[in-house]
């Protein structure tokens, strides 16, 4: 099978795609998600996550913020669905 090296359910780039296992897949995934850095580790989910992010920059955009204000912005929405606890 096709295991995805990189955590964006929309990423369609080759580099990010290894031949493997679906246990190798299953265990890889599930040490991602482990990882608070990791957009799996986010409690609401990857979708959801891209949203986050997404309004962040359009609110920042809509309001001429620079873009170290936007990253801010970004950084803050992707802090707050990262879980405490796992």
């Amino acid at each position: 099978m096709i295991c995805h090296q990189c955590d964006f359910a929309g990423c369609i780039n080759p580099a990010h795609m290894q031949l493997g296992t679906n246990t190798t897949n299953r265990v890889e995934y599930l040490a991602r998600r482990r990882n608070l850095a990791s957009p799996l580790a986010d409690v609401r989910g990857t979708a959801a996550r891209i949203r986050a992010v997404a309004a962040a920059i359009r609110y920042g955009l809509a309001n001429h913020e620079d873009s170290v204000s936007i990253e801010g912005r970004i950084r803050a929405a992707e802090v707050d669905g990262v879980p405490l606890a796992l």
